[in-house]
């Protein structure tokens, strides 16, 4: 009798442990769980799709826990050159708060670098300015620029480099080299065995350090230019074989405690292949070796235009691309897609490729894009996207955005009128 009891008790537990937590396991329904991404359900629209990005932990674990955002951003401490005729002057208070000026001319492009206050601008009229005040004040640097465009060094906002790259859909490339500024652009040199290479990242914590690229791979010199050093993917995926890198980012102030100085510990980067495929690698030795960080699909359903990352938070990435805007919060473990409350900028006949242009991760958690309609915005946790209306800008191309952490709450626009500024709401 107590044999068959037995029996009767454990029968139960026998037929759950050897029947159904088999069939719960292999159901796939922990979307956590990191798996690969067929052609068919690769993108889930305003969903998530689950890539497997890490093999032989090359990626850092993937963690639920977010770094403090913390200011840090390296004041001018070099001298820098004025032009004998330039005096300081506060951007005038006549003007349109949204429309941005430089002593009274209208600024085209700013650029600058999130962590310095240091930002350069030119003007519709091709002057070239520069404010060490997060835009306060402005000093003429030259009325007559060589350049048109360059990347800011954070460590040393004296240096810069310039290059417009290589069409990489053109049989033939223009064979266009890049130049170099070390007195914030008053003069420029041109670089050796820059031919066609574009300048993308520059390192926050050394003005010798910068990663180009061109239409066969990305390059990093560490001398401020002399040499370049190529960076392919020797993997298996051999990524710069199929896709051309596009724009590069870093996580570069990630640990607790944070560093005192910027770094190239996790650097990011997107790259497009000729079909129109987009890809995102992840790169913790400079470049030595790349992991793929979205799915393994070709041709893949998305694209890519620009990318970002937060310097401060682990494993967040974003990216714009034609069809929508992606993240992720857990190194590309989990992907999300999102193009609710953008239909009319999508839906845009005359936008073509160029409807989503930039991305920004801001401390207040929000995602900000650049469309060809306007400036969006959401909440990282939300699904739809707020335009910012009632501007000047309403309908505008938006091309790039600009914030810094000395002054967070001003967000820079270029657009195809002119520079305006967004003054963020304190949340």
């Amino acid at each position: 009798m107590n044999r068959l009891f037995r029996t009767f008790l454990f029968l139960p537990a026998l037929i759950f442990a050897l029947v159904i937590v088999p069939v719960l396991a292999l159901s796939g329904s922990f979307s956590w769980t990191a798996h690969a991404a067929s052609a068919e359900n690769s993108v889930y629209y305003q969903g998530t799709i689950s890539p497997l990005p890490t093999p032989h932990g090359t990626v850092p674990r993937p963690t639920p826990v977010r770094r403090p955002h913390r200011p840090h951003f390296y004041p001018t401490a070099t001298p820098f050159y004025v032009a004998p005729t330039a005096t300081p002057t506060a951007t005038p208070t006549a003007t349109p708060s949204d429309t941005a000026y430089a002593n009274g001319h209208r600024l085209k492009k700013v650029i600058g670098d999130r962590l310095s206050n240091v930002i350069y601008g030119y003007t519709t009229d091709n002057e070239l300015y520069r404010s060490p005040d997060d835009g306060v004040t402005w000093n003429l640097v030259t009325s007559s620029p060589q350049v048109d465009d360059f990347v800011m060094n954070a460590a040393d906002p004296n240096v810069l480099y310039s290059g417009v790259g290589a069409d990489c859909t053109a049989a033939t490339p223009a064979n266009e080299p890049m130049y170099k500024s070390t007195n914030g652009g008053l003069t420029w040199t041109e670089l050796p065995d820059s031919a066609n290479k574009r300048p993308l990242l520059s390192h926050q914590g050394d003005p010798n350090s910068l990663f180009a690229a061109d239409c066969k791979a990305p390059y990093v010199t560490t001398d401020g230019g002399q040499t370049w050093t190529a960076k392919a993917d020797a993997s298996a995926d051999a990524l710069w074989d199929t896709y051309h890198v596009v724009d590069m980012t870093a996580a570069s102030l990630l640990g607790d405690p944070q560093p005192d100085k910027a770094n190239w510990a996790q650097i990011f980067a997107g790259g497009i292949s000729a079909d129109g495929s987009g890809v995102v690698a992840f790169t913790n030795d400079q470049g030595q070796t790349w992991v793929r960080l979205t799915p393994k699909v070709e041709p893949a359903s998305w694209g890519m235009t620009a990318i970002t990352a937060d310097p401060f938070i682990e494993g967040l990435i974003g990216f714009v691309e034609p069809k929508g805007v992606w993240s992720t919060e857990n190194y590309g473990v989990d992907w999300k897609f999102t193009t609710d409350g953008l239909q009319d900028v999508l839906n845009n006949s005359e936008a073509g490729s160029a409807n989503l242009n930039d991305i920004a991760h801001h401390p207040n958690n929000h995602l900000y894009v650049a469309t060809i309609r306007g400036l969006y915005t959401k909440l990282m946790t939300e699904k739809h996207w707020d335009k910012i209306s009632d501007t000047p800008y309403d309908n505008t191309d938006v091309t790039g955005l600009l914030f810094t952490e000395s002054n967070p709450s001003v967000l820079w626009l270029n657009t195809a009128d002119g520079v305006y500024i967004y003054n963020i709401p304190v949340q």
